[in-house]
């Protein structure tokens, strides 16, 4: 059981959204940003990674992901013109869990696990001051999950090892609000909702973030939030049905 509950726990790269939102009036230029960041979050919820196998219930620490962690790509990209904005925002997630089986027959079962996801979107701002903006945003989100299990046997038996593999992709109309405070000089404060989906990909997609930026200097800063996302997909055998939710950590640089 242990490989199933492990199954999947790349997924969780999920792409948090709109990790900071800047205040700049009509009249300005194009303002930047780029935030790499790392979401420390758990998982609970159903996986069925494997066409024909049953789906697993699943409750998993940020720990006992970060076990079987190959890599973990987190990044977030926004631009602003006045009343305008358009963000990216991306990730890429693999994990390896191997399980000893020492059987007669299989020695070793091992499953890699590689998630990515791709959102970008068009916002406008329906309350704005120079202290202040709160969007409206549409958009899209992209899904690629890609699972790769090897079944080593004993080598008494002569069979050798015995690979299986699935995917899936599907692509989640997203509509949310975001919002941003110049609390003073050196701190912003933000928030998100969303939700997506609407059986076009998943049957349900939906997030709500809140968190803050420390200026460090003009160009650079620090982010802190929380973020919780949960997915409902299921299609041809693939179940992806869960919850994350933890800490989001990040560098934000602006030009």
């Amino acid at each position: 059981m242990t490989v199933f509950l492990r199954l999947g726990a790349a997924a969780l790269g999920l792409s948090a959204v709109a990790i900071s939102f800047t205040s700049a009036n009509a009249e300005s230029a194009w303002e930047f940003k780029v935030s790499p960041y790392a979401w420390l979050a758990g998982l609970e919820g159903d996986l069925g990674t494997v066409p024909g196998v049953p789906s697993e219930e699943v409750s998993l620490s940020f720990g006992d992901i970060v076990d079987d962690l190959d890599y973990g790509l987190f990044l977030f990209a926004s631009a602003r013109n006045g009343p305008w904005s358009v963000f990216f925002d991306g990730s890429a997630v693999q994990t390896t869990a191997t399980e000893g089986i020492g059987g007669p027959i299989v020695d070793s079962v091992e499953v890699v696990s590689r998630t990515s996801n791709l959102a970008f979107a068009v916002g406008h701002s329906v309350a704005q001051s120079d202290q202040y903006n709160v969007d409206a945003y549409i958009g899209f989100r992209a899904w690629w999950l890609d699972n790769e299990i090897t079944v080593k046997t004993q080598s008494a038996t002569g069979l050798g090892k015995y690979t299986e593999s699935s995917d899936a992709s599907w692509v989640d109309p997203l509509i949310g609000i975001a919002g941003q405070y110049d609390a003073s000089d050196r701190w912003d404060l933000f928030g998100s909702a969303e939700v997506g989906g609407f059986g076009v990909g998943a049957d349900l997609e939906w997030s709500v973030m809140a968190g803050a930026t420390y200026a460090v200097t003009e160009r650079f800063g620090l982010t802190m939030a929380w973020r919780h996302l949960a997915v409902d997909y299921e299609q041809d055998g693939i179940v992806f049905d869960v919850t994350q939710s933890g800490p989001l950590l990040g560098a934000t640089f602006r030009f």
